[in-house]
């Protein structure tokens, strides 16, 4: 399972604060050099963790300054892009001789491979994300021109990655290293999208990945919602059905099943969860979608070989964690007469 550590100024006397904090950025978030504007009344905290490649924190602290200078690029040479969400307060974001001010609803990027610095001119609270540099930037980039500019948090691909960077935060304590893995890279792949779609140059190829990441996203902040379902999607997306599926083709699942098959996995990782320990199943399965104990007890036993009393007793085993096997869903299947999502039947390959 996944772990968030958090760390506070108030582990320390006021006189030692800034000190403390200095030497917090320093460590966690690459060599850099801060100053606060105040000591004994400065206050700072930061959540930190990881979702597969990409490292995260929630930071919340009081006016301050941060500088990374060529000195301190040439002791810490981690190819890193740095993306901030703004959350509260407001930032000046300074490379390349662009200044930029970051307010909520806003983020921003910038290169952890040249000069920058970050003026936080008032209590600020932001999501800070570590990523990669070559799981986002591509060859056609024209990168210094996508650095330290304003993205909209609310609207576009940029709203659908913030969604997805919020909700992955949020779940990290209880994530498998797989599951996190695979969010990381649609974290960075809606990361890549957004920088295109601002740069002006999505091809036919990058527009399908761009919606199959959107459909991705939406899903994942929409997954415990018991009414999810293919018209949902195409509904908030305003688009057809028809559309929504052509965008899923090259995944080689419908967008039907690849619901299912997240609902599973989050029900699975529930029951072998200790933190989850207190919840009964149908409580972990209503938690995540399903309406009908009946239909997921059938479902998890189709798909994980043993019914999910058994898996959970099971646990301890080595062998509690099983491969998802194909799932091919009807999207007749989705919807109740009542109208909620239900998983009617599930067919494996062999039965198809």
């Amino acid at each position: 399972m996944g772990a968030l550590e958090t760390i506070s100024t108030d582990q320390v006397r006021p006189r030692e604060r800034a000190a403390f904090w200095t030497e917090l950025l320093w460590t966690r978030l690459g060599k850099l050099r801060s100053e606060t504007f105040s000591d004994e009344t400065f206050r700072g905290r930061m959540v930190h963790g990881e979702v597969g490649s990409v490292k995260m924190c929630r930071l919340s602290a009081g006016r301050h300054r941060v500088v990374r200078s060529p000195d301190l690029i040439r002791q810490d040479g981690r190819g890193y892009l740095k993306l901030v969400v703004q959350l509260e307060g407001s930032t000046w974001f300074e490379q390349n001789g662009r200044k930029t001010q970051v307010s909520p609803g806003e983020w921003s990027i910038y290169d952890t491979m040249k000069a920058y610095s970050v003026s936080n001119t008032s209590p600020i609270e932001q999501l800070v994300l570590l990523v990669p540099r070559e799981k986002v930037l591509t060859g056609s980039m024209k990168v210094d021109d996508l650095m330290v500019q304003r993205y909209s948090a609310r609207a576009g691909i940029g709203r659908l990655a913030c969604d997805l960077m919020s909700s992955a935060f949020d779940e990290i304590p209880g994530s498998t290293p797989q599951s996190a893995e695979a969010v990381g890279d649609a974290i960075t792949e809606l990361l890549r999208h957004s920088l295109l779609e601002r740069s002006g140059m999505p091809t036919a190829l990058s527009q399908r990945e761009g919606m199959r990441d959107r459909i991705k996203a939406y899903v994942e902040s929409n997954l415990r919602d018991p009414g999810l379902s293919i018209d949902q999607i195409a509904h908030a997306f305003r688009c057809s059905k028809r559309y929504l599926h052509k965008a899923f083709t090259q995944d080689g699942v419908t967008i039907s099943d690849h619901i299912w098959r997240l609902r599973l996995e989050r029900c699975r990782n529930d029951l072998l969860s200790p933190a989850c320990a207190w919840k009964s199943i149908t409580e972990i399965a209503f938690s995540w979608g399903f309406n009908s104990s009946t239909h997921f007890s059938k479902a998890f036993k189709d798909t994980f070989g043993m019914p999910p009393r058994f898996y959970r007793m099971a646990g301890n085993r080595s062998d509690a964690t099983l491969p998802f096997p194909a799932l091919r869903i009807a999207d007749a299947d989705l919807i109740s007469p009542a109208g909620g999502a239900i998983l009617r039947t599930l067919k494996s390959p062999a039965e198809s």
